[in-house]
């Protein structure tokens, strides 16, 4: 199979040829793109555990349904632990890993809602590709066993014996099993997903008295409060096209703030690898950025200005500043390494799902749940804790994060479906590529391969690997500072290389997917 392939009844685009093998099974079976990117994901919380996994902070989707036309998004951010206390996280790395990092665990809420909105099977047919392999292993691979050689030199012992009983991780190769989470992913197939937050059995006392022994201040009201949500996306017309994305606190309302400014200039007529584009694009970017950091946070705790943010004045009022010809400078927003994954799936009858979630760095918390084998996340490490900034922490409160599904519609139907992992490089990434399927007619195999360009909000500027130097060279007359880095674009070990595409062509009823993962990360049928 070819690393962009054509089909007329499916087409899903993932990080890991299991995940694509589940979701082809699901939707074989009779399922729709929902089905399929929740199975892909259940599969991937096993296989990428440090990428994801069901003890996540959380994520968000982005579907466009075939039988109401309409996009709907679905909010699965954590939320911090109710007994938050400004005093008990005045060390930093409390903040990073350990117990007193971790929030609720949000991710069955948001796969068991889009189910239950948007899907045709039922739980147990969705996680069951999931627990046969949790149940009975499958090899290590090198960039796992790098990860989870990291995570054990982190974790307590406690976490270490739940997540490796043998006490080391697998050699390259070597089966990995995780029986503890085949039994609780079997549980939560038994017993229905609602379990994992309250009501009938003692999973989240299980969880909050190992959290609560070793300092942490998750409770069982956490769990049995907490609720992902259906709610509208953002969305913006581009070129006149309809761009949608997963509204505040997700990231993409960044990335629509970055293409509005572009739209003030003839992207069309340059190079989309060339000094001229790149440069246009990072000071678009900057100034955006600048303003996430600014503005953005929960918007159920700090008003959030989402239409002034995306309008056409203040797109124009930075396209002027940028044309008066100076560098943006300051603002820098924190990055942050590599974690998350993302699923898309396109159906026969027309549905589209673009899925991210996450675990946060990779093992999140540093911390797995004896008997469960259940990796927590670390969502506070997500927080702002400068005074009075809007994503500073609060009981209750959703921390701003940089997932950015998205859709894009022409004339109402669905045109392509993308989506990425790589920390703060989601928000600038899904820009580009959006601009590569719009202003530069790429096909999705062009799209996720193709160089690109990143910033935290400041300089340096992070390039491709397969950048020109004279590129390069340009740009650093421009004034940028320049360097190639590990975390934008191009080969495998560049984090933000890693990102899914389908595109839909409904005049010939054909899908293109094409995933920065390879080939084996694609499924068509």
């Amino acid at each position: 199979m070819s690393n962009s392939s054509i089909a007329s009844r499916f087409a899903v685009a993932t990080p890991h040829p299991q995940a694509a093998r589940a979701a082809r099974a699901v939707l074989e079976a009779g399922g729709n793109a929902t089905d399929a990117a929740i199975a892909a994901m259940l599969t991937l919380c096993v296989v990428m555990p440090g990428s994801v996994g069901i003890g996540g902070y959380g994520g968000s989707m982005v579907v466009y349904s075939a039988n109401t036309r309409r996009v709907s998004a679905i909010d699965f951010d954590s939320r911090a632990p109710l007994a938050y206390r400004d005093e008990l996280y005045t060390d930093p790395a409390a903040r990073e890993t350990g117990y007193l990092s971790v929030t609720v665990p949000a991710m069955v809420a948001g796969l068991d809602l889009a189910r239950r909105e948007f899907g045709a099977l039922s739980w147990p047919e969705l996680s069951r590709h999931a627990i046969e392999l949790a149940q009975h292993g499958f090899p290590m691979d090198a960039e796992l066993k790098r990860h989870a050689d990291y995570f054990a030199a982190k974790a307590d012992p406690v976490s270490l014996r739940a997540q490796f009983p043998a006490g080391a991780v697998p050699a390259v190769g070597e089966l990995f099993a995780q029986r503890d989470l085949a039994r609780l992913l079997q549980r939560l197939a038994d017993e229905g997903p609602d379990s994992f937050y309250r009501g009938r059995g003692d999973l989240p006392r299980r969880v909050v008295e190992q959290v609560r022994a070793h300092g942490g201040i998750l409770s069982e009201d956490d769990f049995a409060r907490y609720q992902a949500a259906l709610i509208e996306p953002t969305s913006i017309n581009y070129r006149g096209y309809d761009i949608f994305t997963a509204p505040p606190p997700s990231g993409g309302i960044t990335s629509l703030a970055i293409l509005k400014t572009l739209e003030q200039f003839d992207i069309r007529s340059l190079d989309p690898c060339g000094a001229s584009y790149f440069h246009l694009f990072a000071e678009a970017a900057k100034r955006c950025l600048h303003e996430r950091f600014r503005y953005l946070g929960d918007p159920d705790f700090v008003p959030i200005p989402i239409d002034e943010l995306l309008s056409a004045h203040n797109a124009s009022a930075k396209a002027d500043d940028i044309r008066k010809g100076e560098l943006a400078r300051g603002g820098e927003i924190p990055g942050s390494g590599p974690h998350t994954a993302n699923v898309c799936v396109a159906d026969g009858p027309g549905n589209v799902v673009s899925l991210t979630a996450t675990q946060g760095y990779q093992f999140g918390a540093m911390v797995c749940i004896d008997g469960l084998g259940l990796v927590l996340n670390h969502g506070m490490s997500r927080f702002d804790f400068a005074p009075g900034h809007p994503n500073g922490p609060a009981p209750a409160k959703r921390m701003l994060h940089n997932m950015a599904p998205t859709l894009i519609l022409q004339d109402g139907k669905p045109l392509a479906a993308i989506g990425l992992p790589g920390g703060t490089k989601i928000v600038t990434v899904t820009a580009q590529l959006v601009a590569h399927f719009i202003d530069f007619r790429m096909t999705p195999e062009e799209s996720v391969n193709f160089p690109r360009v990143h910033t935290e909000g400041d300089e340096p500027l992070a390039v491709s690997s397969k950048v020109p130097q004279a590129v390069v060279d340009a740009l650093e007359s421009m004034g940028h500072a320049v360097r190639r880095g590990q975390d934008v674009g191009g080969p495998k070990p560049e984090i933000a290389g890693q990102a899914n595409a389908i595109v839909i062509n409904p005049t010939a009823c054909a899908l293109s997917a094409a995933s920065g993962h390879g080939p084996d990360a694609v499924t068509v049928g």
